[in-house]
């Protein structure tokens, strides 16, 4: 494990904030500390306004998402709608054209994979789960520093970390060692990694990256930073509001818009910490309800909330009449809400619309995150969907 002091300076020099002529003088208001959230963090070492650029940074690797639910596209372009998909006849990773199969990308890709002896046909390889495990092999492109750079991290090394590799080898020989590599960069990404967001409406499979001093920054529920992402993949980190010096620059690991039972379960699943931060830790979540449900009584117009948020177990309790609810009957009504959600097609807006206005508004409030997410949905619809595009001369 690096020191501070040494994974500062790699930091630095990742981010191309040394000037070697000089010295060494870094350009950048925060700096590499012992975190009271956990582990290590950013710190600001100076105070830093509102909208400013923190730092931008850019990834190790990237490439697609592990995840089976997501929809695999080229792995080159990520291009998802195409007629012309293809295997590579060497390495099976699915390509949407020529072009791309022509790419730089692709040759280093598939000269990676084309070195593995397989143990079956190409026709035979599932190209999904070459896919799914095509952004850690990148990791063997890593040079010594960027590999101790990536070793540094943070990362979960539970087996669930790593089953991409282990569908992997069902189709391939690779070298021990090389594994190893394997197995390192999908812990540090299912620690670290960022998804890359994609312009709305796009059919584009779903890509991540490993920005390793992104990954530096603690979470909190009240983030004090958002980030965005530029054609090249790189990442801005930008203040929302201002911060003093010596305050630590935190991220939400989770949608802002979540309420707090889905924020602490989805760090529980994935980065195995329930937060405990003063949001999480209000029941009414400053106020905006995002977690709330309607009363059980139909005649009482209350809302239903946590009674102790940080307790997993708590019975939830109306504001309005004082019912109380088991956590049972809680976690019923919340996996309903759940599998209502996952019959809706997303792309339909008279479907989203009609859900939104007529069904799920029986069953929670408007300020649930259900409503937000829909709301926003039809919002990102209206306008940029055929049938509801704006007519007129702007």
């Amino acid at each position: 494990m690096l020191s501070l002091e040494q994974l500062s300076q790699m930091v630095k020099k990742h981010l191309g904030l040394c000037n070697y002529d000089d010295d060494i003088h870094y350009l950048c208001k925060w700096t590499i500390k012992e975190s009271q959230l956990g582990g290590r963090g950013l710190v600001a070492t100076e105070d830093i306004s509102a909208g400013e650029v923190i730092f931008v940074d850019h990834p190790l690797i990237y490439g697609p998402r592990a995840s089976a639910r997501i929809e695999r596209g080229c792995s080159v372009c990520g291009k998802i709608s195409c007629d012309t998909f293809f295997k590579c006849f060497k390495c099976a990773l699915p390509l949407c054209s020529e072009n791309c199969q022509n790419t730089d990308i692709h040759y280093k890709d598939c000269s990676l994979i084309s070195r593995w002896h397989n143990k079956t046909s190409i026709d035979h390889i599932d190209e999904s789960i070459v896919s799914r495990a095509l952004t850690p092999i990148r990791s063997l492109l890593l040079n010594e520093d960027d590999r101790i750079l990536m070793s540094s991290l943070q990362a979960h090394n539970f087996p669930q970390h790593s089953v991409e590799i282990q569908h992997l080898k069902e189709f391939f020989d690779v070298p021990d060692d090389e594994e190893q590599l394997l197995v390192m960069a999908c812990c540090a990404l299912d620690t670290n990694a960022f998804q890359i967001a994609t312009a709305y409406g796009s059919k584009q499979t779903s890509w991540r990256g490993l920005y390793p001093v992104s990954g530096l920054m603690n979470h909190c529920c009240i983030s004090n930073t958002r980030h965005n992402f530029n054609a090249d993949h790189q990442m801005t980190v930008t203040a929302v509001k201002p911060i003093r010096a010596g305050t630590e620059i935190v991220s939400c690991y989770t949608g802002l818009l979540w309420g707090t039972p889905a924020r602490r379960t989805h760090l529980y699943k994935t980065k195995h910490f329930l937060c405990k931060c003063v949001r999480c830790a209000d029941p009414t979540e400053r106020g905006t309800l995002l977690g709330a449900l309607k009363c059980f009584s139909t005649e009482c117009p209350g809302y239903l909330l946590p009674i102790e948020p940080l307790n997993s177990s708590t019975a939830w309790r109306c504001l309005e009449c004082g019912m109380r609810v088991p956590i049972k009957n809680i976690c019923a009504v919340q996996g309903a809400l759940g599998s209502l959600m996952g019959t809706l097609d997303f792309e339909n807006v008279e479907q989203l619309e009609y859900f939104l206005t007529q069904r799920i508004i029986k069953f929670i409030p408007k300020t649930n995150q259900i409503v937000v997410d829909l709301q926003c949905r039809l919002i990102w619809a209206f306008g940029e969907v055929e049938g509801y595009r704006w007519h007129g001369e702007y």
